[in-house]
C-alpha cells in the first residue's frame, strides 16, 4: 500500500546542460500529470509524460526541471526582428506622449528590448530525440525512485494506523453481535406486554402472539449485515496488503460498510445498539480520512 504523496529529486547531465528534475505527488482521484519543462524540450514532452504515467497508479504528479541556468531556458535563442521593431515604435510613442520640456525624449535601450516578450525566443532545442531521451530518461527516472520511496514510507505509516481502526471496527463489531440477541429479547418482551395490554378486550390466541413475535424478529433481523461486516473487513486486510494501487477498491468497501451499519441502526434502534453503530460508523469515517491518500 503507497501514499499518494511524496517527493523526488535527481540531478544529472541532459543535452549539454546540468539538469535538476523534482518530482511532486499530490491526492487525487484521478491521474493528474503537469509538466514544466525547459523551453526547446517540446519533443520530449510526450515520452516523459508516458513515463511518470505508466510509474503512477492515481494521485497529481507535478514535474519541474530546470537547467544549470536557474531557469531553465535551454534551446537555441532567435530574435524576431519585427516584433522587436514593433516594440521600439511603441516605446518611442509612449515617450513623446508623456515627455514635456522638463523631461525630454526618452530613447529605449537594447536592454528593455531584448526583456520585451517575443523578441528573442527559445526554439526546439532537441535535434535528436531518441538520443535526448536516452540522456533524459535516467535522471527522470531516480527522480520518480526517490518520491516511490517516501510514498511507500507514508504508505506503510497510513497501514499501521488503518490496521489498528479496522481491529477497533471489529471489536465493535463483536460488542454489537453479543447485545443484539438481548436487545432483541428485551424488544420482544416489551412487545408482548403492550400488545397484551391492547388487546386485553380481545381473545389472541398463543399462536398468533407467537406469530406476530416471530415476524418482528425477523424483520429485526441483522444476521446477515454482520456476516456482510466481517466478509469487508476481511477483504479491506486483504486490499491493504497487496502493493499495486488499492485506493478505489478501499473507497468502495467503506461506502459498502456505511450501508451495512445503516441498515442495522434502522432495523434495531434501541439505546444500546444506536450507541454502537455511531461507533462503528465514526471508525469508518477516520478509516475513510486515511485511505484518502492511498494510491
Amino acid at each position: 500500500m503507497k501514499s499518494m504523496t511524496g517527493y523526488g529529486r535527481a540531478t544529472g547531465v541532459a543535452l549539454g546542460q546540468s539538469i535538476t528534475v523534482e518530482v511532486r505527488c499530490y491526492n487525487h482521484r484521478f491521474k493528474d500529470i503537469r509538466l514544466k519543462l525547459p523551453k526547446g524540450w517540446l519533443s520530449l514532452e510526450v515520452p516523459t509524460e508516458n513515463r511518470i504515467r505508466d510509474w503512477m497508479g492515481r494521485g497529481r504528479v507535478e514535474c519541474f526541471v530546470r537547467s544549470s541556468t536557474g531557469g531553465g531556458l535551454v534551446g537555441k535563442p532567435v530574435l524576431n526582428p519585427h516584433i522587436a521593431q514593433e516594440y521600439l515604435q511603441l516605446y518611442r510613442e509612449l515617450s513623446r506622449t508623456i515627455s514635456n520640456q522638463e523631461s525630454p525624449l526618452f530613447e529605449p535601450t537594447l536592454d528593455i528590448l531584448a526583456r520585451s516578450e517575443g523578441v528573442i525566443e527559445f526554439v526546439e532545442a532537441v535535434a535528436d530525440t531518441e538520443q535526448a531521451w536516452r540522456e533524459w530518461q535516467p535522471i527522470l527516472d531516480e527522480s520518480l525512485r526517490t518520491a516511490e520511496k517516501m510514498r511507500g514510507d507514508e504508505g506503510h505509516k497510513l497501514a499501521v494506523e488503518v490496521g489498528f481502526r479496522l481491529r477497533e471496527t471489529g471489536r465493535l463489531l463483536e460488542e454489537l453481535r453479543r447485545e443484539v440477541p438481548e436487545e432483541l429479547r428485551l424488544l420482544q418482551g416489551r412487545t408482548e406486554e403492550r400488545i397484551r395490554s391492547l388487546t386485553a378486550q380481545v381473545e389472541l390466541t398463543e399462536d398468533r402472539l407467537i406469530q406476530e413475535l416471530a415476524v418482528l424478529s425477523e424483520r429485526m433481523d441483522v444476521t446477515e449485515e454482520l456476516a456482510r461486516m466481517d466478509s469487508h473487513l476481511v477483504q479491506f486486510g486483504e486490499f491493504c496488503g497487496k502493493s499495486e494501487p488499492v485506493g478505489r477498491e478501499l473507497d468502495f468497501l467503506l461506502q459498502e460498510m456505511n450501508r451495512e451499519i445503516n441498515t442495522i441502526a434502522s432495523k434495531v434502534r434501541s439505546a444500546p445498539i444506536v450507541r454502537l453503530t455511531v461507533d462503528l460508523k465514526a471508525e469508518v469515517e477516520r478509516i475513510r480520512e486515511q485511505i484518502q491518500n492511498i494510491e
